[in-house]
């Protein structure tokens, strides 16, 4: 059965990869510098090591892109759908040979994160930049304090489940629904569905399947839906990916060695970097809106 999920990722990614390339060619060429050039290959081959390690590109590459200047704010999730697609379907194809996973649980769990990101690109694509750093945001806090509260030792769960109940598929259908809409907003699915896997008891040895087929199916969707409209800086988006793919071969021969607590430890510093940095740049422009608005003097 693992099959008829690889033959449906790289449908997807080819689909979405000549859909990014062709528009690129469309698109009039963007002078970069070869800092930019520099800064865009590695922090890609770093943002696509913590991704398949577990920790997820998408805080990573927000919090290297926001440090350096990289993109503009509302620019950033249309960057990390787009980059993530060909290196996502890599690791994707990776821990299908390697894990078995219930075909029924993944078919449900990944079906529910596609439907959410194509509904979440729909949605997001159309927000102003200021609605994209609150949503961004608010869904950085929710997984900082479910990371915290599972770092703490507040959530006892047994989790040892490879294969889950009706009840539970329901839960997990919609869970994962939101878990793919919140990817448009430039929210990693790593960390929400580590989170929703956890809260159901599933056991952490099919954790990586079902995360990367979830991503590798959802980000070429909801890829194409900013790419129809123009909301990826595809020269700049592309570099990232094609080096990212260099990052995920790279990590795949050292995750075993890993330690999950470390890896979540990590996640949650780089996420509440995140929350701060994306925070900062809401008050000031909020701060320069007030400025504009307020009347002169008399």
């Amino acid at each position: 059965m693992a099959y008829l999920f690889i033959t449906a990722v790289l449908i997807l990614t080819s689909t979405c990869s000549i859909m990014m390339f062709y528009k690129l060619s469309q698109t009039p060429k963007q002078t970069l510098s070869l800092k930019t050039r520099v800064q865009l290959m590695l922090t890609g081959l770093v943002s696509f090591i913590a991704d398949t390690v577990g920790i997820g590109s998408y805080v990573t590459n927000t919090a290297i892109c926001k440090t350096l200047g990289l993109f503009e704010d509302d620019e950033l999730p249309g960057v990390c759908n787009g980059a993530q697609t060909i290196p996502g379907a890599l690791s994707s194809i990776f821990f299908m040979r390697v894990v078995a996973v219930d075909f029924t649980m993944l078919f449900t769990l990944v079906a529910g994160a596609c439907v959410g990101g194509i509904l979440g690109g729909h949605f997001v694509s159309r927000l102003s930049i200021q609605k994209v750093r609150l949503c961004m945001m608010l869904a950085f806090t929710a997984v900082a304090v479910v990371l915290f509260l599972k770092n703490i030792g507040y959530f006892v769960i047994d989790t040892e489940l490879t294969t889950l109940p009706i009840t539970k598929l329901v839960f997990g259908f919609f869970a994962m629904m939101l878990c793919g809409a919140l990817t448009a907003v430039g929210m990693g699915l790593f960390a929400m569905v580590q989170a929703v896997l956890f809260l159901m008891g599933v056991s952490p040895a099919v954790a990586f399947p079902i995360m990367t087929t979830a991503g590798a199916m959802q980000q070429p969707l909801t890829t194409m839906v900013f790419l129809k409209r123009d909301r990826i800086p595809l020269q700049k988006t592309l570099i990232l990916s094609l080096t990212g793919c260099l990052g995920v071969l790279l990590a795949l021969p050292v995750i075993s060695h890993l330690n999950t607590h470390w890896l979540h430890q990590l996640l949650f510093v780089i996420i509440v970097y995140n929350i701060i940095n994306i925070a900062l740049s809401y008050r000031r422009k909020q701060h320069l809106i007030q400025k504009i608005l307020e009347p002169g003097p008399t």
